[in-house]
């Protein structure tokens, strides 16, 4: 695997397969060979567009002996029976973010890769991002001090070609699982621990799933952090994150490449403002793309960047206030 290029196949023919697709044929160590969907001419119409050489059937693609790694990017609902089959037939996996539905069926899928020695990962792009990666490291070298707490707002009017997917409950649509999950997931690597105490309301949609929700967060430091997200509200989408030495603005939360530095000596007064640019590639897919190939390259089973106990305890943690409440998919067992 050292010097050979990894062989993909992407499962779903979508929006987000597009861009993952784009991201492919940009990494030299990768090769896109194939994508399946339930319709064959859905197939067939994503290949022609995205320049893959086969469209097939789910079947087809996991038992295609050339294809070392399969990218599930169909709606939540169906991650954990396309990635199981996945692994099922030998094949490294990559999950679109949110995982799964509940954590049961991650710690399933966990169970499963372990005993198969296979590659497996969540996909929360936005992990991987130069700009990201450079913010962690200014809250970790203490430019503004001990992190005491974290505001985010991360919403908008769902787009019509997305709308099915938020909105229908046979979907696992929510804006949890699939918008709350990013700044939930940013809180948790900026400050590399998980909460430790979770409170959280939401205001669910005529169709009954979470269309605003608000989470709080208690962490083992000591940190706070509240975040609103709604896919019904269009917001600021922005971060602030508060220290015993001062704030950072996150004005472009999740692809921004910019931050604002206030550093203050313990008053009220700003002594200095500092602003930080990292650019990210225009398909931010491409390093996620590298980590994978990365990793599988060198014969891990797991990436250190989203561990996959920490996606497992997200789901858990997301789990908990779905059940705070009363809210479970209707084929939820």
């Amino acid at each position: 695997m050292k010097n050979k290029k990894l062989n993909w196949g992407i499962i779903g023919a979508g929006i987000i397969a597009e861009k993952m697709a784009g991201a492919l044929h940009l990494n030299q160590d990768s090769e896109l060979l194939a994508v399946a969907s339930k319709s064959i001419d859905r197939a067939r119409n994503f290949a022609e567009a995205n320049k893959v050489p086969k469209a097939c059937s789910y079947d087809e693609i996991v038992s295609n002996t050339d294809i070392d790694v399969i990218y599930v990017a169909t709606t939540h609902n169906f991650h954990f029976e396309n990635a199981k089959l996945a692994l099922e037939h030998g094949k490294h996996v990559l999950v679109e973010k949110a995982f799964t539905v509940n954590a049961k069926e991650a710690e399933t899928l966990a169970r499963i890769a372990k005993e198969r020695n296979l590659f497996l990962m969540e996909a929360i792009w936005v992990r991987f991002l130069p700009s990201y990666i450079r913010l962690k490291k200014i809250i970790s070298d203490g430019f503004i001090g001990e992190i005491k707490q974290f505001n985010i707002s991360f919403g908008n009017f769902v787009p019509p070609k997305y709308e099915k997917r938020l909105t229908d409950p046979a979907l696992a649509g929510g804006v949890t699982l699939d918008m709350g999950i990013y700044p939930i997931s940013f809180v948790c690597y900026m400050l590399g621990e998980l909460p430790s105490d979770v409170k959280s309301i939401t205001r669910f949609s005529g169709l009954g799933v979470d269309e605003i929700s608000d989470y709080l967060f208690k962490f083992p430091s000591g940190c706070m952090s509240t975040i609103n997200t709604s896919h019904k509200l269009l917001m600021k989408n922005a971060v602030m994150i508060y220290g015993t030495k001062g704030y950072i603005e996150y004005p472009d939360f999740q692809e921004g490449e910019k931050f604002l530095l206030h550093t203050h000596d313990g008053t009220n007064k700003i002594k200095s403002i500092e602003e930080i640019v990292e650019k990210n590639h225009k398909n931010g897919f491409i390093y996620q793309v590298e980590e994978v190939a990365k990793c599988i390259k060198e014969g891990k089973t797991e990436s250190s960047i989203i561990p996959i106990q920490e996606t497992i305890d997200i789901m858990k943690l997301m789990d908990g206030m779905r059940a705070e409440w009363g809210f479970r998919y209707p084929f939820e067992q």
